[in-house]
């Protein structure tokens, strides 16, 4: 049996030949790291809000795009709608994107445009007795109404009902509904103290007539005493206006007065064709139109004036009566040219 001492050194040998098998084993290569392709990933194209159009053509009146602007950048901030004004707008440059479009006035591709363009609401502020399209909506641009509300505030205003007009031959609808809206308030509208008339007296002139021929035509009615003057657009001029500077009058129009110096403007009467726009913006977000709706109303240059037989101006008790008519033509309930 082997003595501890042989033991001890057959353990150191077999230790060196195990050091030794370690050390003369080849090392396992290294693997290279695996090289990872690059993928690009494509940038995302940003969604771009709905846009809003406004169609403002140059021939349309400075003041009123400025106005339109304004209220349809209110509206449009709100909604979350890009908007733009643009002065056409085509079939080529009609955009899936653009939600809404607003013409200031009516174009003659309207009917074209909304039947390619199912998607879009359309506006547009018309004359025209049209029926429009389920995208289209029409604000009703009547100026016959607003003389028969001119009318009736002349009725109103004057003292016995002594309402005069100067009327211009070639737009014979306005006349009657100027005429008529005076009827409306007063009937006969007959006076009770001399002299003893029936209002409104008028004359009719034509529209190229000139200020010296206006004024002659006052002259004239004015024999049966004229306390408040409507004087048609046609008719309008700073030269009449001074003429009649220091007359017992007041004079109403359907525009501000040309001459800002004449005292004696009792009140100006437009018709309102934007602020509706405020009225129909949700049916237009929702994509609901096919409609017609009438021009709002607004009452501007609105004077106290000292006359003879007492003062005139639209109080706000004349003017709560006023509200009550527009709302029965809003509501076309009322036939300017056929009132009984």
């Amino acid at each position: 049996m082997p003595s501890n001492k042989a033991l001890f050194r057959i353990a150191l040998l077999m230790a060196a030949v195990a050091l030794l098998a370690g050390a003369c084993k080849p090392k396992e290569a290294q693997a290279s790291p695996q090289e990872v392709p690059t993928v690009e990933i494509p940038t995302p194209t940003p969604i771009l809000p709905d846009r809003a159009v406004l169609v403002a053509p140059p021939d349309v009146d400075g003041a009123m795009t400025a106005q339109a602007q304004a209220i349809l950048t209110e509206l449009t901030a709100a909604s979350g709608l890009q908007f733009e004004t643009r002065a056409e707008i085509n079939e080529n440059t009609l955009t899936p994107d653009v939600k809404i479009v607003v013409f200031l006035n009516h174009p003659d591709n309207l009917g074209t445009l909304a039947a390619r363009a199912a998607g879009t609401q359309f506006v547009a502020i018309s004359s025209l007795d049209w029926t429009p399209p389920a995208n289209v909506t029409l604000i009703r641009q009547q100026e016959n109404d607003a003389a028969f509300l001119a009318g009736y505030a002349a009725a109103i205003l004057a003292p016995n009902f002594r309402v005069g007009a100067l009327l211009t031959a070639e737009d014979s609808a306005l006349g009657m509904a100027f005429q008529n809206g005076v009827g409306y308030y007063c009937g006969t509208c007959s006076a009770l103290i001399n002299p003893l008339n029936s209002y409104p007296i008028v004359s009719v002139q034509s529209a190229g007539s000139a200020p010296e021929i206006w004024q002659a035509a006052f002259d004239q009615i004015n024999t049966s005493k004229v306390n408040v003057l409507y004087i048609d657009r046609g008719a309008m001029s700073a030269q009449l206006l001074s003429y009649l500077a220091g007359k017992d009058l007041a004079v109403i129009a359907n525009q501000a007065p040309p001459d800002e110096s004449f005292a004696n403007w009792a009140g100006s009467i437009y018709l309102d064709t934007l602020s509706p726009l405020r009225e129909i913006w949700s049916d237009l977000m929702a994509g609901t139109g096919g409609k017609t709706l009438n021009a709002a109303y607004t009452i501007t240059d609105n004077h106290q004036i000292a006359l003879t037989d007492g003062t005139v101006w639209l109080s706000p008790g004349k003017l709560r009566l006023m509200d009550d008519i527009i709302a029965l033509l809003r509501n076309n309930q009322i036939n300017t040219q056929a009132v009984n």
